[in-house]
C-alpha cells in the first residue's frame, strides 16, 4: 500500500511556478530533467543565506533548531513542540500533522491576552505566528499560500488559528496580511495540488514561471506539439479556460476567429486585453511582428544604458554597469563591488559619474527593476536631490516602450528574449541574472578572476542589448491603421 506524499510548502512553490513541475517530479522521466545548482533554487525561491536572515531578525530572541536534527523530520518536529511548549520563538522550526509538513522560518510567541479574555491556546497563554523571510518584499501567491499553509498547521496544534502571517524582505521591511483573506483561493489551489499528487496531469499551459523549472523544456515541447493558446504572451489560466469554454483551444483557432463575435462571447474582457491577445496570436502563426505604433523617443547627445547585478540571497548590489553612447560611439563603464562589504562604494562612485552627466541626458532601462533598486541604494545610502531627480526624470523604460509599440512572435518578453529576437547575442551561452549570481558566489569564495570578467562581460552584453531593442524599436513603423490592428476583413 502506498503512502500518501508528505505536503509541504515547497509543492505551493512549485504549483505557482508552474503545475506540471509537481507532475513531472513524481512521474516524469529522470533523464528529461536538468538539474539546478541549490544556489540557483535559492534564487529562483526568493531565498536568502542564513547568515543574512540572521541579520535581518535583528534584536528578536529565538532559539534554532539543531541543524543535525533535521536527518529525521519527526525528532526535528518534537523539538520544535518542547520549544513552542515553553514559549520561545523558533528559527527554522518543523511543524508536522498527519501529510502536512511546514517549516516556516520563525515562529513568533504572541500573548493570548491580545485575542481576548480568557482565551487559551493548547499551549497555555501563548500562542504562536508564522514569519518566512524572502529577499522580494513582494507578497507574491506562493508566498501568501505558504504563509497560509503554516498557519493552518499553526491551528492543529495550538487550537488557535493565527489572524495575520509575515514576510520580511531583505532590507527588514515587514509586511503582514489577513490569513482568513486567502483560505478559500488556499482550498482550491490546495486541491489542485492534491490531484496532481495523486497523478492526475494538468492541462498543457506555458507561463514565465516554468523557465524557473528543471522540466522547462518539457512544457514548451508540450505545448508547442498542441499549438496551446497559452502560447499567447501574459495569457492566464483563467484565460486559457475561457477560451477553451468558447471552442478556442489553439493559437490558430484565435487567429481566424472573427474578433467581433469573440468580444460578445467574452463580456468580462475588456477590448484592449482581446485585442492585445488576439495580435499576439496572429504575430505567432504568421511568425510576424505586429507594430502598433511608433516609438518617438528623445533625441539627447548622450544616451546611458544602464543595468543592476545584484545577489538576492546576500540582499546586495554588486554590479552597477552603464553603455554611454554619444557622437556616434558607445563606451562601456561599470562599477564592480569587491565584496559583500563594498555595495556602499560602488553605489557613491555611481552617483557621483551620474551628477557629471549632461541635464538632457536620456537613461534607457530594461524593465522596472533598475529603477526600483535605485531607489532602495538612494534610501539605504543616501543620494542629493539633484541627482535623483535627474535619474528619476530621464529614465525611460525600454520593456514598456516595446509592449507599447509592438507585438513580438515570441512566447516571452524578457531582455533576452526581445533582443535575440532582434539579432542580438549574447558571448556567455549560459549568460543570465540568476547565472551571473552563481558566478559572483564562486568569485567571492575563489578569487578567480576569469569569473569576475565573466560576469562584467555579461553585464555589458546586457546594456548593449538594451541598446540593440533601442535602436530596432526606432526604426519600425506602422503600414496602415487597419494592418496594424490587424483586424479580420
Amino acid at each position: 500500500m502506498s503512502t500518501k506524499p508528505k505536503l509541504t510548502a515547497e509543492h505551493f512553490y512549485k504549483f505557482f511556478q508552474c503545475p506540471h513541475w509537481l507532475w513531472y517530479d513524481l512521474y516524469g522521466e529522470p533523464g528529461k530533467k536538468n538539474e539546478q545548482p541549490p544556489l540557483l533554487q535559492m534564487i529562483y525561491q526568493d531565498g536568502l543565506h542564513h547568515e543574512t536572515k540572521l541579520k535581518l531578525l535583528g534584536s528578536r530572541q529565538f532559539k534554532e533548531i539543531d541543524p543535525n536534527l533535521f536527518k529525521d523530520l519527526d525528532e526535528a518536529f518534537l523539538a520544535t513542540l518542547e520549544l513552542m511548549k515553553k514559549g520561545e520563538n523558533v528559527y527554522h522550526g518543523v511543524m508536522m500533522d498527519e501529510h502536512w509538513v511546514g517549516m516556516p522560518d520563525l515562529l513568533e510567541a504572541r500573548s493570548t491576552k491580545e485575542l481576548g479574555r480568557g482565551v487559551k491556546s493548547n499551549f497555555g497563554e501563548h500562542y504562536y505566528v508564522a514569519y518566512d523571510i524572502k529577499s522580494s518584499g513582494e507578497l507574491k501567491d506562493e508566498t501568501k499560500f505558504q504563509l497560509v499553509f503554516y498557519s493552518l498547521i499553526l491551528e492543529r496544534l495550538q487550537g488557535i488559528r493565527p489572524r495575520e502571517a509575515y514576510l520580511i524582505n531583505a532590507y527588514g521591511e515587514e509586511t503582514a496580511f489577513v490569513v482568513d483573506e486567502f483560505l478559500q483561493q488556499f482550498d482550491l489551489n490546495l486541491a489542485q495540488i492534491e490531484k496532481i499528487l495523486d497523478g492526475q496531469k494538468p492541462p498543457p499551459f506555458l507561463k514565465s514561471g516554468c523557465k524557473r523549472t528543471p522540466w522547462y523544456n518539457l512544457c514548451v515541447e508540450e505545448v508547442e506539439g498542441c499549438r496551446d493558446v497559452s502560447l499567447v504572451y501574459r495569457l492566464s489560466q483563467s484565460d486559457q479556460r475561457q477560451l477553451y469554454d468558447i471552442g478556442i483551444r489553439t493559437i490558430d483557432d484565435f487567429a481566424r476567429s472573427d474578433l467581433e463575435v469573440v468580444r460578445t462571447q467574452l463580456e468580462s474582457w475588456n477590448f484592449d486585453k482581446l485585442l492585445r491577445f488576439y495580435n499576439q496570436a496572429q504575430a505567432l502563426v504568421k511568425n510576424e511582428p505586429v507594430i502598433m505604433q511608433n516609438s518617438n523617443f528623445a533625441q539627447a547627445p548622450t544616451e546611458i544604458y544602464f543595468d543592476i547585478e545584484s545577489d538576492p540571497t546576500h540582499g546586495l548590489v554588486y554590479l552597477l554597469g552603464v553603455l554611454v553612447k554619444k557622437a556616434g560611439e558607445a563606451e562601456y563603464l561599470h562599477w564592480f563591488s569587491d565584496g559583500v562589504d563594498g555595495e556602499r562604494a560602488i553605489w557613491e562612485k555611481f552617483t557621483t559619474w551620474l551628477a557629471e552627466q549632461p541635464k538632457d541626458v536620456v537613461i534607457y532601462h530594461y524593465a522596472s527593476y533598475e529603477r526600483q533598486m535605485f531607489d532602495r541604494l538612494a534610501q539605504k545610502y543616501g543620494v542629493k536631490f539633484e541627482i535623483a531627480d535627474k535619474f528619476r526624470s530621464r529614465t525611460v523604460d525600454l520593456l514598456r516602450s516595446v509592449t507599447d509599440a509592438v507585438i513580438l512572435p515570441i512566447y516571452f518578453y524578457s531582455l533576452k528574449d526581445v533582443a535575440c529576437y532582434v539579432g542580438y547575442t549574447w558571448e556567455a551561452e549560459d549568460a543570465g541574472g540568476a547565472e551571473s549570481v552563481l558566478w559572483y558566489d564562486e568569485w567571492l569564495t575563489t578569487g578567480d578572476n576569469k569569473l569576475k570578467e565573466k560576469i562584467i562581460r555579461y553585464n555589458e552584453d546586457d546594456v548593449r542589448a538594451t541598446l540593440a531593442v533601442k535602436e530596432w524599436l526606432a526604426k519600425q513603423k506602422p503600414k496602415t491603421t487597419r494592418e496594424e490592428m490587424r483586424l479580420p476583413e
